[in-house]
Formats: structure tokens, C-alpha cells, sequence
């Protein structure tokens, strides 16, 4: 047969990732799943002192691993899993031991209580291994792309299955993983694990499998959502000598986010530092304006996502900002020979901001439209050979720097041919002509020349002397050169100098100096250039550094732009940041102290002064890290404990052998008791002794503690814990053990019993120990074990019958054994009597209640020697017919099942043996209906009632009786039941039959479908009997009789009323009814009076009459409706009067004179008294209560005098007060309480009387 069976058990699980509040379960598949796909696992966590298993997780885990969370902090958890499958028919079963490459027949039969069934059969089975095409099944997260946050860890897991088991190659793109990833493959998964990962992380992971029977591969998309990478392909483009055009293409790693803008970055190529020029560049290219002529700058180009600022690309060479020169001014013919033209040129005006590095020289022929290359040189001329003779050439000069070529320069149109020279002139001497230099300048000149930075300056002077002299310009001792923004002019008797984007640097002293063989003269030029500061001198230092702050220190700029430094800015960034972040925008000193570091951070801070004319350069610091310059001191010296009692202890450590550089600040003690897990701060104030006194502890528990130090830079480690110690008092050895007796005695043993000492020393009692002797001996033998007894009994084996012992018991505790106790007299072992005793626990000493059709159990334990007889009977010494009762010698039990409403009562349990017997008894109440009520009787009988007596029911069913139902029914009508029982067939109808009084014959009256009948035709005073019987298909039922007779004659009701009161009110204009109900038969007479006379009915006051009721109506009631009003019945069966008083609300008459003054009372209090000084106050307060209520009476604001006088009665209170002054004003209570409730009122008095003194009186 073949059997599928439960999957084997999966692999222990192992924790891992362990947090304060979660767990990260994991395990192996099991080794055999049962035939079945595992469909999943239920993971069941348990504490470690807990007993029930309880699910981890809701439903199936289809993953290895689980996050267990909702965990309780310091709780030991155990953990285990379980497998689900799929219901199964267990149809297969695994044949094994066979022979490999044999071949085998296989039948099966079917079996069922009838027998085996036929076979069926499977020829010629080849055994070999099978071979399974490699095969995985991606979830549906990995199907879609798998989207990971940068710096968390990349997990796909990949189930798997092959045979043989496939091995796995993982791939992404065309490299394979192996260093950055870790790879875990088994036999049914593949997991691939990248931690930390980041934007690189992002892409196409390909799996392949492959094994004998064939290779499979599948891929995972991964996006890690970071900042983007740099930007590609950053160049410069249309470059000019004051602006410069970035171009640049998107990151090719977008950071899983669309790009949502550029930063764009400067620097000139002399400094360290990048300036931001934009934040938000939307495109991928930036013209940027405003550069310094002919400086270089590098560019840097950062993108920016939803998650971040990415990587900067920067160009990899320093971009001058520079265009074409100018081209010269004129194109000079110098020489000319039959073969040669000799060329000169000036230099050009201007340089394009960079240095001019050549001139090109071109050449063209008359008729001709091409140039031709000649030369390039840097000399300001130049000789051109090898031209054709007579043949006319026209040529261009062009400027070269590093922008470009400038525009040609042509010259005029030239024939090279040979020249003759000129006639000869006349005789010429040379002789030298000296005359002293001279330099003359403006009036401006001798003053500082003034500008704002990016102004142009120009210094011109003129100059004089014979041989003309030579002219040189410098600054601060070095000679100046012409560059792309210094431009120096020089002429035989003139100069002049011009720099233009004028910088901070560029002022200060130019000398001007003319020299010739008559002299020199010289011409100082002093020049300021207000611009932004320049860099605050440094260093930049760090001082004081915490892992918190530090403090930050430089100097003033050398060069302050020419104005006032008006504050410092501060900024600061991680070295592992690009962007800087402002500490402080307006300080006013060179020192600041920076907070708010992180700790183990590195940080680099800059400074840079501020003047009106901007924001200086910059001075940075070296990287600092924010880590204290101290440490957490070392461990304290292990605690011991001085001093215990039961609830406190001292515990005393030791100095830390290092204070780890700052001195210790406190000390924090904790405990933990043995049987807990935590440990528990014991100290909440800070500590900086040696010794603390531990309080709060619990008698009899140990605790360990352990002690650590605090320092500025934190808390140390734990000390090495203490021993445990034990709460207590100091121990002593116990007293005796009280109360030692004989419990029972036998011909062989006797049974003694004791109480714990009343002094145990002040240590656990850990045992007894019992001694025996003979009574004229003072050897005593030990008869319990060795290590004590637990237990306070003890039977003593073994003795010699009708022998008398002395017997005496020790107590011990930890210090030793104490005083003994001795039984008293000598006991003997010798066979007791015992007479009987019944043990009634406490709910079977109250009332046992218990509801009707339950079973009634009663357990009763007894005693006694011999074993006792027992009887069970009711109250009355009636027999109990339907109990089962079980005895034994040690208990008895009383069973009665189903009971009612009749096994109420008192059970009595009497037990009897030769030494006695004992009584008990047992109250049992059946909760159920009533039983029926006793001795009903009719007390009296009047015209309109009847009086009905009864007693209360023998049985109340358990419960108080709540009430009574009372029903009536005419005679003429019978109500009866439908039968119990139909007989098997639907009742057709009921007959109804009666006999008259003397008469033996029945008579068929009427024949009814339902339950009651109206007997019509009966003579007056008449008595009848009656009768009904059923009747269906199969005939008619035995008849069932009224029970009493019936006389026929008419019900007569005397007059009776029925009101609730006897007042009725009504506002004055409105409509008043008065309902009158009452009972009569025959219908009364009605008659109504007002005041004694018969009330005149009109249209606005009548009455009407019914059989039931009588309704006066009074329309817009007025004062003279009010009045005492009778009504009046009669009927044959008697008479009855009710007195009505109405009452009409209205607004009152005037008061009638004189007008008197009487005391005050409580109507008058609702308002403020006024009482003048020197008169009395008398306050007359009604009151009523029952019991009479305690009256107490108080002022708010202080207290009542002395003289006051206060009456109290059960009907009124009274406060009198004479001659009153300004202190009696005030608020007083009235406090009236009773066991019913109490009640409160106030009253606010005023005293007219003269100021007080005026107060604070001074001069001024």
C-alpha cells in the first residue's frame, strides 16, 4: 500500500536579530514533507516561566522566517514551528531498500470490512535516480520590481527544486555576484543577501539554475531608492570673457526618483572652496554670468531627487573665462625686396582676458581668393621670404590666445620688386642732449584713489628729460606684467596704467619710475579698492571638543575691503557631506562655541567676515572629530553588604581604578532578586558616597547587586555582581514548637502533631526532629530522618503495644536546632475509640441552593473508630426514597438527581458507633415555581365584593414569594385547557353539558371549537353543574365537572371610586377636567354639589356621565370656581360620596393694613438683611425633618460671637444677635442634617454702620 503521512518536523528554530521588543525566527524545511507541498508554518512563542504555547503570528508563514513582535522586554521567550499541508488520502507509500538498476513489479489491493479487493498492477519498473528539470517560483513582490531604501538590505529569496539539486549561479547584468553579495543555496532555496546597499545595488539580478535534466533562468528587477549619481558628460560650451555655458546629460542612476532639479557649483581654480551658484536648475544647462575676466574656474554639477542631493561631476580641467583678442591696429610695410616683405605690427589693444600666445601670418595674391599660411610668431614682426618678384601680395596679422584667433588685419597691397636708393643727405653730428627725468600727474593722483571693486582704474602721469627716460611700473618691489586685466601703456613721455575688474588685491602702492643717464624721479600711486574682506587670518582652531560642542577661534582679515568688519558668519558640515549648514549668521567676536554636534561625526568649519560691501572669503578649519577627550570611568570595586535586616540592607564598593579623565559625578546602585529577571535602579538622587542603604526589600528574598559610575562622558559599565544575600534579621536559633499533642494512637504507633515555634529565631525553619524515650529512662532515640522533617505530624512506627513514651520535638533553622517541646504526659500505644464527628465545610453549613431538574450532591467527610453507621433521612424522619447515598469510613455522600420544588428542606445525617453517635443537618433549597397557595376562603361577600383569605404556599420553591395572582371569571363562562393528549388525531370541538341541582341528567348545552362557552336560557337562582368533553375522529373524551355549582342570577356592584387624589389645580383662564372614575352595577345615579349646594350646570361648567366614569369640565376657570365639590353615586346595591377640592392659580389681591414689622424669616433671607449698628438681628429660619434634624450655623468669613443666641426646636431655628456692629456683616450658613440627608442655605447680612479707619497712612 501507499500511504501519505504529515510532514516531518522542521528545523529548530534559531533566533536571530534580537531587539528589545521583537525577535527574527528562522529554520530549516523539514526533511520529509509527508508527499505534500508545505503550504506553510505556524510559528508558537512561550515564556520561559509561562505554560501555555501561543501563536506568533495569525495565519501560515510561507517564509523561513518570521518577525516575531509585541514582545515584553527582559521576558525569556521559547519558540517552535509546526507544519501545515494540504488534506490529503493517504494513496502512496515509499518502497525502499530496493536493488539500483533492478526491475520490479508493483501491485495494489484495496481493503474493506468485506475483504481484499482485486489488484491492480505496474510491470516492470526500472529502479533508477529520477531526473527533475530545474524549477523556482518567484512571489508576486519579486515579480514586480523589488524597490529597497538605500542603507538596508536587500533579501530575495527564491525557492527552488531539481533533481539532482540544480546549482544556482547569480548574475547582475553580465558580471556574477560574488564579493558584494552573500549568497546561502540549498536543495529547495536560493537567498541572496546585500547589505547596506545604495544606488550602485540598482538593476537586473538574473538567477540561473542547471542540473543534468536542464538549466532555467529568471531575473528580479531591483530599485534602491537613493539620491541620484553624478551627472555624465559635463563640458563647457560658448565661452566669453565674462560668462561661461555648462551642458551636461542626466545621471545614468536616477536613485529610483525622478530628478528634480541641479545644483551648480563654482570655484576659481586658486581656491579650495566651491560657491553655489544655483539651487535650482531645471534643465540640463546654465549659462553663467558676472566671471572675472581671464580667471580659470572649475564647475561642479550636482542632481537632486526626492531622497537627497547625489554625487557632483566636475570638469576635469580649469575653464578660463576668455574670448578672441582684438586684432592689432595696423599692418605695417617695413621693407621690401625682390623676394622679401619685412612686417610690423603693435601689440593688440585688448587680450580677450587671456594671454595672447602668437600671431598668425597670412598671405594673397592679387586675383586670387585664398590665403595662405605663412608663419606664426610671437614677435611683434616678421620677414617674408621667398615671394615672387613683381608680383602684388596683400597681408593679414591675427592675434592667438587661448580663445581663439582674433580678426585679420590687413595690410595694403605691395609689389615685390627691388628699390633704388635715395640721394646721399648732408654730414650729421651726434652728440648726447641731457636733461633730468620729471613725472607730472594729475592733482587726483596725489591722493588715494578710491573705487568699488569690479570698477576699472587707470593711473596716467606724463614724463620729461633728455635721452627720453626709461619708464617702470611696480608694487610693493616687484615689477608689474601685463596680464588680461593689467594693461600698461608706454610712450617716450607717457605712461599710463589700467586695471580693469578691479579686486581687493589690486589696491595698494604703484611706483612709477622714469630713469635716464641724468637721474631718476619716482611718483607713488595709492589705490583702494573697497570690496568684501578678504580671508580672516588663521589658523581656524578647535578647541574645548566634546562629543557635543567645541569651541572655534581665528583672527580679524588682514584686508578688511576698506570698511568696518560688521560681524562673522559661521558654517560647519560633515566631512562625509557636501553641503554646509550655518551655525551662526551674526557673530560679533573672533570666538564661538558650536553645539548641537553629533557624536563620533567629523566636522570641518569655516569663518568668513562680512562687511557692507558682502560676504569675505573663507577661512576653513582641519576636520575635528566630536568625540569626548574623556571616557566612561572604569567599573566600581564589587558591592558587599555590611548591614541586613529583613527589609533593608547597606551596601558598600569601592573608587574605579580610572575615572576615565573626569571626575565621578554619581553612582547608580541596582539589585535583583533571585527569583526575578530584571535588575531594579535602587537609587533615584544622585550618589556620590561609597555606601548606600537599600530599603523596600521584601523578608526572606536574596538579592545581588552591582554598582556603576557616572562621569561627563557617560555611564561605566556594571561592576561585578555581589553574592547573594539574604533579607532578614539577624538569626538565632528557634524556640520550641507550640502545642504538641497526640492526635491518635494505635497498638504499634503513635500519630502527635504541633504548631510552628512562636520565635524561629529570625531565620526560615528548615525542619522538626522527634526523640522518643522510655519513662524511666533518660536516653532519648530520634526517630524522623536526619535532615528534619517538613511537615508539623509526625506517626512514630514501631512501637510496643500498651508501652508508654516520653516524646519531645525540636525545630531547626539555619543556626541550628533549638529548645524542645515536650508532649505532654506519656502516651501509649494502645488501639483509641473515637467517637463520631461530622466535618460540614462552610457552604454546606449555609443554605445549599440549587435550581429544579439538577442534581444535588452532598459530600459529607466523617471520623470516628470503629468506622461509624450512617443514616440519612428528611427533617421529620421520613426516609429519602429517590437518594443514592455512598459511605465509607472517612466520608458520605447524599446524591438526589432531577430534583423539584418537593426535595427542598432540612436533610438530617446521623452517624453512630460504639463510642457515640453525632447529628447534622444539611438545608437544601430547590430553586422552582411556588406550589399552590394554602386554605383559600372567602372572608366576605358584599354587594360589589368579595373578600378572599388564603395562607402561603408550604413550598415556596426556593425564593421569597414576590406576589399573587388573583383571577375571577363568571360563572355563565368556563375556560378550560385543551386535553394533554389528542388522542392521535385533531380535536374537532368540545361539548358543553349541564345539570341542574336535584337532577341526575346531563343536557347537552352547546358544542364549541375553542376553550370557553356562554351558557344563554338559565333561570334566575337557578344552581347548575357543568361539563366538557373532547371529541376528534376516533369519538368523545370522559367529561371533565366544574367543581363547584353555579347559581345563575345578575352581579351587583355597589358604588366605589376609584381616584388617585383629591386636588385639582388650574391656572386662572384655562380649562380644567375632572375624571372621576368608579365601579357599579347597575349603572348609578350622579349627582354633583359645589360647597353643599347642587352645582348649576351651564354652558361653561357641566358634567357627563358614563358607565365607568363621570367628567366635570370647567371653561376659563376663575377664582370663583374655587371650592370644595362632592359628587355623589347610588344604585340599589348602596351610595358613595368623594370630596373634591379645585383650586385656581391667579395673581393675588392687595395686602391688607396695617403694615406691621416682624422678625425675619426664611422668605425674607433670599435677599440682603440690613440691620443698622447698634440694633439686633434676629434670623427665623422654619425647618422641618424626620428625625428631627441637628442644626448648625456658621459665617463664611469668620466666625459668630460669643453672644449670640441661638434657638433650635424640631420646627424653626433662630440666630439673635445684639447690638450689632460692622464686624456682624457678612455671610451666614444654615446646616440642617439628619440620617435622611443634609440641606444648606445662606443669608448675607449687611450692618449700616460708620467707615472703619482709613489705612495706610503716611506722609509723602
Amino acid at each position: 500500500m501507499s500511504l501519505l503521512g504529515p510532514p516531518g518536523a522542521p528545523g529548530k528554530p534559531e533566533a536571530t536579530n534580537v531587539t528589545k521588543t521583537t525577535v527574527t525566527v528562522g529554520w530549516k524545511r523539514p526533511a520529509h514533507d509527508g508527499g505534500s507541498e508545505i503550504t506553510g508554518y505556524y510559528v508558537e512563542r512561550k515564556e520561559k516561566k509561562g505554560l501555555r504555547w501561543v501563536r506568533a503570528a495569525k495565519k501560515p508563514v510561507s517564509d523561513l522566517r518570521l518577525k516575531v513582535t509585541g514582545l515584553t522586554e527582559g521576558n525569556e521567550y521559547e519558540f517552535r514551528v509546526n507544519t501545515t499541508g494540504s488534506a490529503l488520502r493517504i494513496t502512496e507509500f515509499v518502497v525502499a531498500n530496493l536493488q539500483p538498476g533492478g526491475k520490479y513489479k508493483f501491485r495494489i489491493r484495496a481493503i474493506n470490512a468485506a475483504g481484499t479487493g482485486e489488484p491492480a498492477q505496474i510491470d516492470d519498473i526500472e529502479i533508477k535516480d529520477r531526473e527533475e528539470t530545474p524549477d523556482f517560483e518567484l512571489d508576486a513582490e519579486l515579480r514586480r520590481t523589488l524597490v529597497v531604501r538605500a542603507g538596508l538590505s536587500i533579501r530575495i529569496f527564491v525557492p527552488i527544486k531539481g533533481r539532482p539539486a540544480p546549482e544556482v549561479t547569480w548574475m547582475k547584468g553580465d558580471v556574477p555576484l560574488k564579493l558584494r553579495a552573500n549568497i546561502e543555496n540549498t536543495e529547495s532555496f536560493s537567498l541572496l543577501i546585500i547589505t547596506e546597499c545604495n544606488r550602485y545595488d540598482a538593476g537586473k539580478y538574473t538567477m540561473t539554475l542547471e542540473n543534468a535534466a536542464g538549466k532555467k533562468s529568471g531575473f528580479v528587477n531591483v530599485k534602491v531608492l537613493d539620491s541620484p549619481g553624478p551627472p555624465s558628460n559635463l563640458k563647457a560650451r560658448d565661452v566669453t570673457k565674462d560668462s561661461i555655458t555648462l551642458q551636461w546629460d542626466m545621471p545614468l542612476i536616477d536613485g529610483g526618483s525622478r530628478i528634480t532639479n541641479y545644483i551648480v557649483e563654482k570655484r576659481e581654480s586658486t581656491r579650495k572652496a566651491y560657491s553655489t551658484i544655483t539651487t535650482n536648475c531645471q534643465k540640463c544647462s546654465l549659462r553663467i554670468p558676472n566671471l572675472a575676466e581671464g580667471c580659470e574656474y572649475y564647475f561642479r554639477v550636482l542632481a537632486e531627487n526626492e531622497f537627497g542631493i547625489g554625487e557632483p561631476v566636475e570638469t576635469a580641467e580649469p575653464i578660463r573665462a576668455t574670448e578672441a583678442p582684438s586684432p592689432p591696429e595696423s599692418l605695417n610695410i617695413m621693407d621690401i625686396t625682390k623676394t622679401t616683405v619685412s612686417l610690423a605690427w603693435p601689440k593688440s589693444e585688448h587680450d580677450g582676458g587671456s594671454k595672447i600666445t602668437g600671431y598668425v601670418i597670412e598671405a594673397q595674391k592679387r586675383g586670387s581668393t585664398q590665403w595662405t599660411h605663412i608663419a606664426t610668431v610671437k614677435a611683434l614682426d616678421y620677414l617674408v621670404k621667398n615671394l615672387n618678384e613683381n608680383e602684388e601680395y596683400v597681408f593679414q596679422v591675427m592675434a592667438v590666445n587661448s580663445a581663439g584667433r582674433s580678426d585679420p588685419r590687413e595690410s595694403r597691397p605691395v609689389v615685390v620688386k627691388e628699390h633704388q636708393p635715395s640721394e646721399p643727405s648732408d654730414v650729421i653730428t651726434c652728440r648726447d642732449d641731457i636733461e633730468e627725468p620729471r613725472i607730472m600727474v594729475d592733482a587726483k593722483f596725489k591722493d588715494v584713489v578710491i573705487l568699488k571693486a569690479g570698477d576699472t582704474f587707470r593711473l596716467d602721469a606724463d614724463v620729461s628729460g633728455r635721452p627720453p627716460p626709461t619708464l617702470t611700473w611696480t608694487k610693493e618691489g616687484k615689477d608689474l606684467e601685463v596680464t588680461g586685466k593689467l594693461e600698461i601703456k608706454l610712450a617716450d613721455f607717457s605712461t599710463a596704467l589700467i586695471n580693469k575688474d578691479s579686486l581687493r588685491k589690486d589696491g595698494g602702492a604703484y611706483t612709477l619710475m622714469a630713469s635716464n643717464p641724468g637721474g631718476f624721479a619716482k611718483h607713488i600711486f595709492n589705490v583702494k579698492v573697497l570690496d568684501r574682506p578678504g580671508p580672516c587670518e588663521g589658523p581656524l582652531s578647535v578647541a574645548d571638543v566634546t562629543s557635543e560642542k567645541c569651541v572655534i577661534s581665528w583672527l580679524p582679515p588682514l584686508d578688511d575691503g576698506g570698511a568696518k568688519i560688521d560681524h562673522y558668519i559661521v558654517e560647519k558640515r560633515e566631512t562625509s557631506r557636501l553641503a554646509w549648514t550655518s551655525v551662526a549668521t551674526d557673530v560679533q567676536v573672533t570666538k564661538f562655541k558650536v553645539t548641537k554636534l553629533l557624536k563620533g561625526n567629523e566636522y570641518i568649519f569655516r569663518v568668513m567676515a562680512v562687511n557692507k560691501y558682502g560676504v569675505g572669503e573663507i577661512l576653513e578649519s582641519e576636520p575635528t572629530l566630536a568625540v569626548n577627550p574623556y571616557v566612561p570611568p572604569d567599573p566600581p570595586k564589587t558591592p558587599e553588604v555590611t548591614t541586613a535586616t529583613k527589609d533593608t540592607m547597606i551596601v558598600c564598593w569601592g573608587h574605579p581604578e580610572s575615572d576615565g579623565g573626569s571626575p565621578i559625578t554619581n553612582y547608580i546602585v541596582e539589585r535583583r532578586d533571585r527569583s526575578g529577571l530584571r535588575w531594579v535602579k535602587c537609587n533615584k538622587r544622585i550618589l556620590t558616597d561609597l555606601r548606600y542603604k537599600v530599603s523596600g526589600l521584601t523578608e526572606g528574598h536574596e538579592y545581588e547587586y552591582r554598582v556603576m559610575a557616572e562621569n561627563a562622558a557617560g555611564i561605566s559599565k556594571p561592576s561585578s555582581c555581589s553574592p547573594f544575600y539574604k533579607a532578614c534579621d539577624t538569626a538565632f536559633k528557634p524556640g520550641p514548637p507550640g502545642n504538641p499533642r497526640v492526635l491518635d494512637t494505635t497498638k504499634s504507633s503513635i500519630t502527635i502533631a504541633w504548631n510552628k515555634p512562636v520565635y524561629d529565631g529570625g531565620s526560615e525553619i528548615t525542619g522538626y526532629l522527634v526523640d522518643i524515650s522510655l519513662p524511666e529512662e533518660d536516653e532519648w532515640k530520634v526517630v524522623t530522618p536526619p535532615a528534619g522533617l517538613k511537615a508539623t505530624s509526625y506517626t512514630i512506627t514501631g512501637l510496643k503495644e500498651n508501652q508508654e513514651y516520653k516524646i519531645q520535638i525540636y525545630a531547626q533553622n539555619a543556626e541550628g536546632v533549638g529548645d524542645p517541646a515536650l508532649v505532654p504526659g506519656t502516651p501509649k500505644a494502645e488501639e483509641r475509640m473515637l467517637p463520631p464527628e461530622i466535618e460540614l465545610d462552610a457552604e454546606l453549613r449555609k443554605v445549599i441552593c440549587i435550581r429544579a431538574c439538577c442534581t444535588l450532591r452532598v459530600f459529607v467527610p466523617i471520623k470516628g473508630r470503629p468506622a461509624p453507621e450512617v443514616k440519612w433521612s428528611r427533617e421529620n424522619g421520613e426516609n429519602i426514597e429517590r437518594a443514592n447515598i455512598e459511605s465509607t469510613s472517612s466520608y458520605t455522600l447524599l446524591i438526589i438527581e432531577n430534583v423539584n420544588r418537593f426535595d427542598s428542606g432540612k436533610y438530617m445525617l446521623t452517624i453512630e458507633n460504639s463510642s457515640g453517635s453525632k447529628t447534622a443537618f444539611v438545608n437544601v433549597r430547590v430553586l422552582d415555581t411556588p406550589g399552590a397557595p394554602q386554605d383559600l376562603k372567602i372572608k366576605e361577600i358584599t354587594k360589589e365584593s368579595v373578600t378572599l383569605t388564603w395562607d402561603p404556599p408550604l413550598i415556596d420553591g426556593g425564593s421569597k414569594i414576590k406576589n399573587y395572582i388573583v383571577e375571577k371569571r363568571e360563572s355563565t363562562r368556563k375556560a378550560w385547557e385543551k386535553p394533554e393528549h389528542d388522542g392521535g388525531s385533531r380535536i374537532l370541538g368540545y361539548i358543553v353539558e349541564m345539570q341542574t341541582k336535584g337532577s341526575e341528567k346531563w343536557t347537552t348545552c352547546t358544542t364549541v371549537k375553542t376553550t370557553d362557552a356562554k351558557i344563554s336560557g338559565l333561570i334566575q337562582g337557578e344552581e347548575y353543574t357543568f361539563r366538557v368533553s373532547a371529541q376528534n375522529e376516533k369519538g368523545i373524551s370522559d367529561p371533565r365537572q366544574l367543581g363547584v355549582p353555579v347559581v345563575a342570577k345578575d352581579l351587583v356592584i355597589a358604588p366605589a371610586f376609584k381616584l388617585l387624589f383629591n386636588t385639582f389645580s388650574v391656572l386662572a383662564g384655562e380649562d380644567l377636567k375632572v375624571d372621576v372614575p368608579f365601579v357599579a352595577r347597575p349603572k348609578p345615579t350622579i349627582t354633583w354639589h359645589k360647597d353643599n349646594l347642587s352645582l348649576k350646570q351651564t354652558t361653561r361648567v357641566n358634567a357627563e356621565n358614563t358607565e365607568n366614569n363621570s367628567l366635570l369640565t370647567i371653561k376659563e376657570a376663575s377664582k370663583e370656581d374655587v371650592g370644595q365639590y362632592t359628587i355623589k353615586l347610588a344604585n340599589t346595591a348602596g351610595e358613595a360620596t368623594e370630596q373634591l377640592s379645585i383650586v385656581v392659580l391667579d395673581k393675588p389681591e392687595p395686602p391688607t393694613g396695617p403694615v406691621k414689622i416682624e422678625e425675619v424669616t426664611a422668605d425674607k433671607l433670599r435677599k440682603i438683611v440690613n440691620v443698622r449698628a447698634g440694633g439686633s438681628l434676629r434670623l427665623f429660619i422654619p425647618i422641618r425633618g424626620r428625625p428631627a434634624p441637628e442644626v448648625k450655623w456658621g459665617k463664611v468669613d469668620g466666625e459668630i460671637r460669643d453672644t449670640a443666641q441661638i434657638d433650635v426646636t424640631s420646627s424653626f431655628t433662630a440666630l439673635v444677635l445684639d447690638n450689632v456692629n460692622r464686624f456682624d456683616s457678612g455671610k451666614y450658613t444654615l446646616t440642617i442634617e439628619n440620617s435622611s440627608g443634609t440641606k444648606s442655605a445662606f443669608i448675607s447680612v449687611r450692618v449700616l454702620d460708620t467707615p472703619s479707619a482709613p489705612v495706610n497712612l503716611k506722609i509723602k
